[in-house]
């Protein structure tokens, strides 16, 4: 019973760890800052566990008992949290907040909620492991007891590891997960106290399930209503429908920002997606030719940024290969955001792979790639804003072909800039001077595009060689003062695989740049 006990609390250990994150998410979001601070607080209340467990353990003449008091006060407070985080979540978050807005409020929410909910459970789970140890070194001696717990608690913590990513979120829900780990601590508590009637009060935490979840409809944006939430093993999704037909992707947090658009009776989804019709532009300014475009969109989603593409081509063929990480975000897409039939564009879709291992596998020669890759919705993947990566898409571009890059940090645009300015450098590593930005009209966006081997035209040029009916966004974003070219100076150091601090840098601008936006 007593390695039952301990790979039981190794297991909720993680499960609260884990799936605590995914709890927070549609409120606070899930950026690296906020996962470091589950981590840590979940650690401090370890070692913190383990510390006061140990004195107990000491002092204890019923260690049984105590152990038994500790496990069922750790479920009931699990039970708590499925019940009550919501609300306090709720609570805490003003209304008609925007994306630009929320940088203190969610770090400090976020901190809250993690000591309140997940701390003091993991305490107590902490505490019962030198309980366990006492109890079986009268039968096994210290050494091997303690050698035998830790095992069962590694265990434990493996399946609850494996458990959450692999069941938990795909198939029971977060929600349900936790309220199971609460029914199995306060079962374990019973069997150690030999009070096997009472185990039927274990079942009482599926009561927290009675309460309706807030967290779908978390921060929605104004006059939208849900159409369908999910949860991912990466985060949590929901569409939206506004009255006039209009659908967004959302992902965490949602607020006032989206991972894709859908515009009834309209080809131009808005936003920085218009402006990937200067992609084609840019990758054919020199070369006429009547062969198939071949293009990459890493990042696909739910595949706005298709039509402005195909736009740019006026009606010539492409061949385009989309890569989408997240396959929930693939299938809500399909269900409720349906691509617009495209008869030149050839599309196949492969979900549930990585942007930079995927393109590997791509043929030398391709026209355009898009990046358009965002991990907790905030930040570019660390791995995709390297010198390395970008010298990996140059070597798949054909001469003259064109990689197309959004940035959405807003912020100053200086040569020395901490993000901007070392991305530009990261990509003129491999693409030299051919590297250009342009702000996108009324949102925190920039679209950077870089050419391999040949120079990006004049804006003058580009202008001319504008599609009928482009949006007027999309010419304002060609403006000379909606445009940064030029090189960055070499001791702006780029981003490497090796040495990258990108995260830090995208949350500091972005936390320097909110008052600003608040202005």
């Amino acid at each position: 019973m007593t390695l039952l006990a301990a790979g039981l609390a190794g297991f909720a250990v993680l499960a609260v760890e884990i799936l605590g994150v995914h709890m927070l998410m549609p409120w606070f979001g899930s950026s690296s800052l906020v996962w470091s601070q589950q981590i840590g607080i979940v650690l401090a209340a370890i070692a913190l566990g383990g510390w006061a467990g140990g004195h107990v353990a000491r002092r204890s003449t019923a260690p049984q008992r105590a152990a038994a008091l500790l496990l069922g006060g750790a479920g009931v407070l699990v039970a708590l949290a499925v019940g009550a985080l919501d609300g306090f979540a709720a609570a805490m978050m003003p209304d008609a907040m925007t994306l630009e807005e929320s940088a203190g409020l969610f770090l400090k929410g976020s901190f809250a909620a993690a000591l309140l909910f997940f701390a003091p459970p993991v305490f107590l789970l902490s505490a019962v492991s030198p309980l366990l140890v006492q109890l079986r070194s009268a039968e096994r001696g210290p050494g091997l007891a303690a050698g035998e717990l830790s095992a069962a608690g590694t265990l434990g913590s493996l399946l609850g590891v494996f458990g959450s990513a692999f069941v938990a979120i795909p198939f029971l829900g977060v929600r349900l997960t936790l309220a199971v780990a609460a029914v199995a601590l306060l079962l374990a508590a019973a069997l150690l106290l030999r009070r096997l009637p009472v185990a039927v009060l274990a079942l009482l935490p599926l009561a927290a399930l009675a309460l309706p979840s807030q967290a779908s409809h978390a921060h929605m944006p104004d006059g939208a209503t849900l159409v369908e939430a999910r949860e991912s093993p990466y985060q949590h999704l929901r569409v939206v429908e506004f009255a006039d037909g209009e659908r967004w992707l959302q992902m965490n947090e949602g607020l006032d920002s989206y991972q894709s658009r859908s515009v009834p009776d309209n080809a131009w989804p808005g936003g920085y997606y218009d402006l990937f019709v200067l992609a084609p532009l840019y990758a054919e300014a020199d070369r006429p030719t009547l062969a198939p475009a071949r293009m990459w969109v890493l990042g696909f989603g739910a595949g706005s940024g298709l039509a402005p593409l195909a736009a740019g081509l006026d009606g010539r063929a492409c061949e385009v290969v989309g890569v989408e990480l997240d396959p929930a975000v693939a299938e809500l897409g399909a269900a409720h955001m349906p691509l617009r039939p495209l008869e030149a564009v050839d599309l196949a879709l492969v979900d549930g792979a990585d942007a930079r291992a995927l393109l590997r596998a791509a043929e030398r020669g391709l026209d355009v790639v898009v990046l358009d890759c965002y991990a907790r919705q905030f930040e570019i993947p660390l791995h995709l804003a390297t010198e390395e990566f970008f010298a990996e898409v140059h070597d798949k571009l054909r001469a003259g072909g064109v990689l197309a890059l959004n940035v959405g940090l807003s912020g100053s645009v200086a040569a020395g800039d901490a993000f901007l300015g070392r991305v530009r450098r990261s990509l003129q590593s491999s693409f030299g001077d051919a590297v250009r930005m342009h702000r996108v009209p009324y949102s925190r966006n920039w679209m950077v595009f870089a050419r391999r081997a040949a120079p990006l035209p004049d804006l003058g040029s580009m202008a001319a060689r504008m599609p009928a009916a482009v949006p007027v966004e999309v010419a304002a974003a060609l403006l000379p003062g909606q445009t940064v070219d030029g090189p960055v100076p070499a001791a702006v150091a780029p981003f490497t695989d090796d040495r990258n601090p990108l995260q830090l840098a995208q949350l500091r601008q972005w936390w320097e740049d909110r008052e600003a936006w608040r202005d």
